[in-house]
């Protein structure tokens, strides 16, 4: 698999936002129970330029975080779809196995590394 540069620099502020559309759309208590780690989320994104590797850190770090009241695992998925978007890529993977990969991670199963592994498999480019 090609390394593949991420230059979008993520923010809380777009965390939050993605979380209370999801919220917003799809059901669930709003709230955030504990903005620093989303802020630690950010912070280790932001010194990577690797975009797998980038998305791994924001899904594994928000759906074992739990920095929302509800809507963890929705928003962590949601967030490393956006920064693999951001470099022109997608996530090849069935409703069912998604829905099963983030229980795995949400309950502690999976290492940040094998979410990585897990995101480079079904990683494909956009077509233009």
């Amino acid at each position: 698999m090609v390394r593949m540069e991420c230059d979008t620099d993520l923010n809380a502020e777009k965390i939050i936002e993605m979380h209370n559309d999801i919220i917003k759309d799809f059901g669930g208590e709003p709230g955030l129970r504990d903005p620093a780690t989303i802020e630690y989320v950010v912070y280790r994104v932001n010194r990577s330029r690797n975009s797998f590797r980038n998305a791994a850190i924001a899904l594994y770090g928000i759906a074992t975080g739990h920095p929302f009241i509800d809507g963890n695992k929705r928003t962590a998925l949601v967030v490393a779809e956006n920064i693999l978007a951001d470099s022109g890529y997608y996530l090849d993977a069935s409703e069912p196995e998604v829905v099963g990969f983030m229980v795995q991670v949400a309950q502690y199963n999976l290492t940040e590394p094998s979410v990585e592994g897990w995101i480079k498999e079904r990683a494909r480019l956009k077509l233009a």
